[in-house]
């Protein structure tokens, strides 16, 4: 077969903010739906965002977790600020007081 130039990049993957590496102490928030805790939202020095959905979610809790992504996701293609991105996510959401911790203990469900 003849070599033929390439149409477009062989890897595609959506515009997101950067994610932090869950070592050291950050800042976490609980993400809940009706008392069910749906996730935690967690960020370190607003250089990077973490988001970690819990599995086995309600019907009702699973529609929280969509909102949350559909609006990381939506700022990030709009490449609007992370802080906004923030903002809006606990503004449409019910959650905890922020907790400064280490986030040593939270992982990602896809990791490994």
């Amino acid at each position: 077969m003849p070599w033929r130039p390439q149409p477009a990049e062989l890897v595609y993957a959506p515009p997101a903010y950067p994610s932090h590496d869950y070592t050291g102490v950050g800042e976490i928030f609980t993400i809940r739906c009706v008392g069910e805790v749906v996730g935690h939202l967690t960020r370190k020095d607003w250089t990077a965002i973490g988001w970690l959905p819990r599995p086995g979610l309600s019907e009702v809790a699973g529609i929280v977790r969509e909102i949350v992504e559909d609006i990381l996701r939506e700022f990030a293609r709009d490449g609007r600020p992370m802080v906004d991105a923030w903002a809006e996510v606990l503004n449409k959401t019910q959650h905890d007081r922020p907790v400064t911790g280490p986030l040593d203990g939270f992982k990602h469900p896809l990791a490994d």
